[in-house]
């Protein structure tokens, strides 16, 4: 056998070989897939750790209750309120004050005189002097001095003195209002969101002030059902809280709005339903201490002879002055029955409304549509009555101007 030229032999080493470009596309025709054990520990350890972080993450950024109304408890009105009050604060609500607003000496002014029975006067004329009716004088009692009778002037008829009597009698004050048939006025708030619980409360013994949220739905056939009950119909008109942590909901009354983008709101919410007599404040806080902000609202409300009740959510509150002013109807509440959802506390509430209308003649009580508020509302107001209290509405003791 011949032997090949080391040359020639290297040549066919060469020419044998697969050129690069095929070699390229054989190794994509046939890949191989090695297994790296390293590489796929390290992925999964990195995953295990991301899921972690993110679960650590998320509870240290759990979302908590939102913290007591700061601009309240800085002016005295929500200082002592406890903790679990906070805790039972709705998305759609502000800590309520559980302060009592006492009915200042004045308080007969803020009601109604019409709904005043009238003041009876009786003068009884005095009997003629005879002989039946003088006691002679005894021995041991000096006899009187001879006197010259005093020519005789008529005097006014009895009618007429008692008119003049009458007429000389002050208007009677809280002690004389007291013994008057205490009036109350129970208005719950926050209607027509909850609605199976807003159903309930219309069911309620009346006549009750149902005061409906302006965003809530379907409130033609609610407030149309409470009017059927028999009770008075308000609007509740969401107004900026101190606490930027709660949402008050759309179409909020705001301070430092223009006057003409603030009016809008207020004529958006106003139309919302309508047979409503009059409005008070779903939070409100920060926007019932601007006084230019609420003279907005009054001279709307006055535009429509509308009644305003403040639900006085802080203690500088200038809705009174502003109501004035403008020349609304105004009336203040007394007392929140729910500012702690515990039953207990909630039957000393009622009580504590009680004792307020006995001392001035009436008052103002707030609830809410809760589940322990109407448990312990419906026995108290089957009852109220035989312990010789009113229930009226709201607007019977406004004074009108």
């Amino acid at each position: 056998m011949l032997k090949q030229n080391p040359e020639n032999q290297r040549r066919d080493q060469r020419s044998s070989r697969p050129s690069a470009g095929q070699g390229r596309g054989a190794s994509r025709r046939q890949p191989k897939f090695r297994l790296n054990p390293k590489r796929q520990a390290f992925f999964v350890v990195l995953a295990v750790a991301g899921i972690a972080i993110g679960y650590g993450l998320g509870f240290l950024n759990k979302k908590s209750p939102p913290p007591a109304n700061p601009e309240i408890s800085r002016h005295g009105v929500n200082q002592e309120t406890p903790s679990r009050a906070v805790a039972s604060v709705r998305h759609y609500e502000e800590p309520l004050p559980r302060d009592i607003i006492e009915n200042p000496v004045e308080a007969i002014d803020t009601i109604d005189r019409r709904a005043l029975p009238t003041l009876k006067v009786t003068v009884e004329t005095p009997r003629p002097l005879t002989t039946e009716t003088v006691r002679p004088p005894t021995p041991e009692e000096p006899l009187p001095a001879a006197v010259e009778p005093a020519p005789e002037t008529p005097g006014p008829e009895p009618e007429a003195q008692a008119e003049q009597l009458a007429a000389a009698i002050p208007v009677p004050g809280p002690a004389a209002v007291a013994k008057i048939t205490p009036k109350i006025a129970i208005v719950i708030d926050d209607l027509g969101i909850d609605k199976p619980r807003t159903a309930r409360a219309i069911k309620l013994k009346g006549p009750l002030t149902l005061s409906f949220m302006t965003y809530a739905s379907g409130l033609a056939k609610q407030t149309q059902a409470a009017r059927d009950a028999g009770h008075e119909l308000w609007m509740h008109i969401p107004m900026e809280p101190g606490s930027t942590d709660i949402d008050p909901g759309p179409n909020v009354l705001l301070t430092g709005l223009p006057k003409e983008e603030l009016r809008t709101s207020i004529q958006w919410n106003l139309s919302q339903f309508s047979g409503h007599v009059g409005v008070n404040n779903h939070m409100g806080s920060r926007f019932t201490a601007d006084l230019e902000g609420i003279r907005v609202v009054m001279e709307e409300l006055k535009k429509r002879d509308l009644l305003f009740l403040d639900s006085i959510t802080s203690g500088r509150s200038v809705a009174r002055r502003a109501a004035r002013e403008v020349g609304v109807p105004f009336i203040g509440r007394n007392i929140f029955i729910d500012h702690l959802e515990d039953t207990a506390e909630i039957r000393k509430r009622l009580s504590e409304v009680e004792r307020l209308a006995s001392e001035s003649g009436y008052a103002v009580a707030i609830g809410h549509p809760r589940e322990k508020t109407l448990q312990a509302l419906g026995p108290w107001l089957d009852t109220i009555e035989s312990k010789g209290f009113r229930l009226v509405p709201l607007s019977t003791l406004i004074k009108k101007p």
